[in-house]
């Protein structure tokens, strides 16, 4: 069984570097976004996965918080400080079971980007989306008849599987872990 110290890993000069390229093919990825606020299509969770699997949650966490600080920058919306917070919750969950694993198994893909996809998107997200446009929800009745939730229900259940077979393709690489192996 792995343990996760409390301290941030030391980093090789690659390993920045690395960071860095993925973070800034983040920013790009990120600008290529389909869909509106409340229902937004990204192609990020790639990225955000091999930071996971290669630096795990303590360089995550900066890395995730950054990124949320710089996508908001870029998109001229304004910083709303628990969106970081979610940010913050995915690159945890992520890196907790994702990092140092050789090979994610199905099993471990498809339970952690549930729990991902349910947390942040489906709860988190769309609460505070209500809450920062005006959409009263009052109770849990409300909220269960809301188009935004039932739409954003259906957008993460067609996402899913979608996630989770793209994330095996990529994470599971032998060319990518190659690549890991010589910068760490």
């Amino acid at each position: 069984m792995k343990t996760l110290a409390l301290k941030l890993p030391p980093l090789r000069i690659q390993g920045i570097a690395l960071l860095g390229i993925l973070m800034a093919l983040e920013l790009v990825i990120s600008r290529f976004s389909i869909g509106s606020a409340f229902l937004k299509i990204s192609f990020t969770f790639i990225i955000i996965g091999m930071i996971a699997k290669w630096f795990g949650p303590w360089w995550g966490l900066p890395v995730a918080f950054i990124m949320d600080f710089l996508t908001n920058l870029m998109s001229g919306q304004p910083y709303i400080f628990p969106f970081a917070l979610i940010a913050l919750l995915n690159a945890f969950i992520f890196g907790w079971s994702y990092y140092n694993r050789i090979h994610l198994s199905w099993s471990r893909l498809i339970i952690t980007i549930f729990i991902q996809l349910l947390l942040s998107n489906v709860i988190l997200n769309t609460t505070l989306l209500s809450l920062y446009h005006f959409i009263p929800i009052h109770s849990l009745t409300e909220a269960i008849n809301s188009p935004i939730v039932w739409t954003r229900i259906a957008k993460n259940a067609i996402m899913w599987p979608i996630e989770v077979i793209i994330s095996y393709a990529i994470l599971n690489n032998k060319n990518l872990e190659q690549l890991r192996q010589r910068i760490f």
